[in-house]
C-alpha cells in the first residue's frame, strides 16, 4: 500500500503517512479484525514505544527528526490471527511519527532588494542654470520685442520729427530767404528807382538850352506842310500837329536847325487819333538815319535804329509795355536822356527803360505820327532841351 499523497510505502495498520503526515483511513489501510482474535493478556500500553522505553536510535540523515513521544505501533494483539504477515518490528525500516509536527524550513538568505527609487530633485547648480536660462529667454524676448516694435516706431517717430523739423527749418529758411530776397529786391528797386529819379532830376535840372511851346514855328525851323494825300506838319490851336494818312507809314517833322549830341529832350504828346506817336533824335533827315522812339495808345513802347527810309532794315533796341504810358487823348510827358551810348526813357517822370547803343552820336531832333491801320494825328507842345 502507498500514500495517496506522496507515494510512500505504507505498512498495514498505519494511520498517518510517516513522510508527509497525511491521515490514512483505517478501512483503506488495513482490514478490520475481529476483537476475539486480540490477545487480551497484552496490556494496552505494552510495547517499545512507551516513553519509559529506551531511546530509539537516531534517524538516518535526511529523515524527519524524532518527536518527544511515539505513537503506539501495532501489536500482535491488534493484528488478526489469520494474518500471514510477519510480526512488526518497530525498528525495521524508517521510524514514523504519530503526529509529525509542522516545522518552518530554514530561512533562505534573502536577496537584498534595491531601495525604492526616489525621484531625484534638481541640484542647486541646475536650478541656478535654469533660472539663468529663463532670465536670458525673458531678456532676449524683451530685446527682440523692443527692436521689433517700440524701437522701429521710435525711429520712425524720430525720423518723422526730424523730417518735420527739417522741413520746417527749410520752409522757415526758404521763407526767410524769400523775405530777404524780396527785401533785397525791394531795396534794390527802391535804390534803382531813387537812382533813376536822381538821373531824371539831374537831367532836367537847371535852365534848358532850348524851350519851345510849339504853338508856332520858332528858331528851330520846324517843317511846315499839309497834304491831303499823306499828311503833314501843321501848327494849329496852339500845338504842333503831325499827321499821317497812309497806312503802314509814319510822318516825321524835323527841327531842321537843331543839332544835339548829349542832351535831355522833354515834350508833351497827345495821340488824338491813330495808334502811335513819338520822336526821333541824333537824326540825319536827308538820309533817313536816326533813333526812333514810338509810344502806343496801348501802353507799348519801342526804340529802333533806322539806317534808311525802309523799316525792314531797322534795328530794334527796346520793345515792351509800361503802365506809365497813357492811352489815346491823354497827355504823356516824354523824357529822353542821351548821354554817350546810354539811352534812357522816362514817361510822365517815371522810369521806363534804358539801353546802350553807339550807332549815332549827334544830329537833329524831330516829332512823329505813325499810321499802322488808322490815320494818325498826334499833337505836341512844350518842348524843352537840356544839354548834358
Amino acid at each position: 500500500m502507498q500514500c495517496l499523497t506522496c507515494g510512500t510505502a505504507l505498512h498495514p495498520g498505519m494511520s498517518i503517512c510517516p513522510r508527509c503526515g497525511t491521515p490514512l483511513s483505517l478501512s483503506a489501510s488495513t482490514p478490520s479484525l475481529p476483537v476475539s482474535n486480540i490477545d487480551a493478556n497484552i496490556p494496552a500500553d505494552f510495547g517499545p514505544f512507551r516513553e519509559a522505553a529506551s531511546t530509539p536510535p537516531p534517524p538516518p540523515p535526511g529523515s524527519i527528526p524524532p518527536q518527544s513521544a511515539f505513537h503506539s505501533g501495532p501489536t500482535q494483539a491488534n493484528m488478526p490471527a489469520s494474518s500471514s504477515m510477519p510480526p512488526y518490528d518497530p525498528y525495521s525500516g524508517q521510524p514514523y511519527y504519530a503526529n509529525p509536527p509542522s516545522y518552518i524550513p530554514p530561512s533562505l538568505p534573502r536577496t537584498p532588494q534595491p531601495p525604492p527609487k526616489q525621484r531625484r530633485g534638481l541640484s542647486r547648480r541646475m536650478l541656478m542654470l535654469l533660472s539663468i536660462l529663463v532670465l536670458l529667454i525673458i531678456v532676449g524676448s524683451g530685446i527682440i520685442y523692443y527692436f521689433s516694435v517700440p524701437y522701429p516706431a521710435q525711429l520712425h517717430a524720430q525720423a518723422t520729427a526730424t523730417a518735420q523739423a527739417h522741413a520746417n527749418a527749410v520752409a522757415t529758411a526758404t521763407a526767410q530767404a524769400i523775405n530777404n530776397a524780396n527785401a533785397t529786391v525791394t531795396a534794390q528797386a527802391q535804390a534803382t528807382l531813387t537812382a533813376q529819379q536822381n538821373i531824371y532830376v539831374q537831367a532836367t535840372n537847371g535852365n534848358p538850352a532850348t524851350t519851345d511851346s510849339l504853338a508856332k514855328n520858332s528858331s528851330l525851323n520846324w517843317n511846315e506842310y499839309d497834304t491831303a494825300s499823306n499828311g503833314g506838319c501843321v501848327f494849329n490851336g496852339g500845338t504842333y500837329h503831325v499827321k499821317e494818312s497812309e497806312t503802314g507809314f509814319f510822318q516825321t517833322c524835323f527841327a531842321q536847325a537843331s543839332n544835339f549830341s548829349n542832351f535831355t529832350l522833354q515834350v508833351q504828346m497827345t495821340i488824338l487819333s491813330g495808334e502811335y506817336g513819338g520822336l526821333v533824335f541824333r537824326a540825319d533827315g536827308q538820309n533817313s538815319k536816326f533813333y526812333f522812339l514810338q509810344l502806343g495808345a496801348s501802353s507799348s513802347y519801342e526804340l529802333f535804329t533806322y539806317f534808311n527810309n525802309s523799316g525792314n532794315n531797322a534795328k530794334t533796341l527796346l520793345t515792351s509795355y509800361s503802365t506809365a504810358i497813357k492811352g489815346q487823348n491823354q497827355p504823356n510827358l516824354i523824357t529822353l536822356i542821351a548821354r554817350g551810348k546810354q539811352l534812357t526813357i522816362f514817361v510822365n517822370k517815371q522810369y521806363v527803360d534804358t539801353v546802350s547803343d553807339n550807332t549815332y552820336a549827334s544830329g537833329q531832333i524831330g516829332l512823329v505820327a505813325y499810321d499802322k491801320t488808322i490815320t494818325a494825328n498826334v499833337a505836341f507842345s512844350n518842348l524843352q532841351v537840356w544839354k548834358l
